[in-house]
């Protein structure tokens, strides 16, 4: 008494089939295709004040006022610096360009001043725009330096 085997062979091969190909598939964010992010700043520079870092950018021509910036931060004691490796960053904050935190300088340039810094330490900075809806574009290029003036 034989059995056919042919029709399980069959149903193992289709399931098997289901799975392979609902596992697969592009992987990425799940942003909606309609949400467009800005585009990242590329002039983000640093600059050691006595007591403070001076950050200074300018605004991308393809984004307008209604964005907001998110500005991050690394801190690491000068001896264990090791500018251009992976940072870890920090939001120090999220500002609109109306905040009074923000200067501006000219048509489309910022500036943003830290003033919790400590002499003898590594900063570096990364500055993203985001737009009203809350999703943030590339961060900027980075802009490091050892604070020693006191």
């Amino acid at each position: 008494m034989r059995r056919n085997r042919l029709p399980g062979a069959g149903l193992g091969a289709i399931l098997l089939l289901i799975l392979i190909f609902t596992g697969c598939g592009k992987k990425g964010d799940p942003l909606p295709p309609q949400v467009l992010l800005p585009a990242a700043i590329v002039d983000l520079s640093a600059a050691s004040l006595p007591e403070e870092v001076l950050l200074r950018w300018s605004l991308p021509d393809s984004i307008d006022g209604s964005c907001v910036f998110k500005i991050l931060r690394s801190e690491t004691v000068a001896k264990d610096a090791c500018p251009g490796c992976p940072q870890k960053y920090l939001t120090l904050g999220t500002l609109a360009p109306s905040d009074r935190r923000l200067g501006r300088e000219g048509e489309r340039g910022f500036r943003y001043i830290d003033t919790a810094v400590r002499t003898g330490y590594f900063y570096s900075y990364r500055v993203a725009v985001c737009n009203p809806a809350g999703h943030c574009g590339e961060a900027s290029n980075e802009a490091g330096l050892i604070h020693n003036i006191r």
